[in-house]
């Protein structure tokens, strides 16, 4: 399979977070569940609690949906738990091939460091004119290279930390009927319609 058919591929189907996390490593695996619920809040703060139970957290919340990381191998489990206790009515997983893009970030780095040493061998043997000069070259080569780095972690955490997005959708109550019976069966059963037309009387 080819980075670039692995990268756009989407299943609804949990295993495939599984089965990308064998066949690539170095891959971004992402999943997003929709699912019923009566009470968002309580709802949302499961999620959370099981999130940081498998050593993950919340990156963001909002009236309509929680965003967890977990770590990757963990990734499996949070959606199992979701699924068994709240019906899904829509899923869908994904996963990025990321090697071609950190290895181009790492060659990068490499060559800027490479470069700010060569700077420092310069620093060392320049005139008093031209020091100056070099520290401003070094020290915006330095902001690249840290720049840098900061991509690198980036992209190396959400390697290790999948993200599953948890959308609430609210479940509809039923309209009241205007033929006088529950929608629960059990108070028909109680003959509710004939005990309230007594206390009318």
């Amino acid at each position: 399979m080819s980075p670039q058919r692995f990268a756009c591929l989407l299943l609804l189907g949990g295993g495939f977070v599984s089965a990308a996390m064998a066949v690539a490593p170095q891959v971004e695996v992402g999943a997003s569940l929709t699912i019923q619920v009566a009470d968002r809040d309580q709802t949302a703060a499961q999620a959370i609690a099981k999130a940081e139970a498998l050593g993950g957290y919340f990156s963001s919340i909002a009236n309509d949906a929680v965003t967890l990381k977990l770590p990757a191998a963990k990734s499996r489990e949070m959606i199992d738990f979701v699924k068994a206790h709240w019906k899904p009515v829509e899923e869908s997983y994904r996963a990025r091939d990321v090697v071609s893009a950190l290895d181009q970030s790492r060659a990068r780095l490499k060559a800027k460091e490479e470069l700010y040493a060569r700077f420092q061998k310069l620093l060392a043997a320049a005139e008093a004119g031209d020091i100056l000069e070099v520290e401003a070259a070094a020290s915006k080569l330095i902001g690249e290279i840290e720049l840098l780095k900061g991509r690198l972690r980036a992209m190396q955490h959400r390697i290790d930390f999948a993200t599953v997005v948890v959308n609430f959708r609210l479940m509809q109550r039923e309209r009241p009927r205007d033929d006088g019976n529950s929608p629960f069966a059990w108070l028909n059963g109680l003959g509710l319609d004939a005990l309230l037309r007594g206390f009318e009387r």
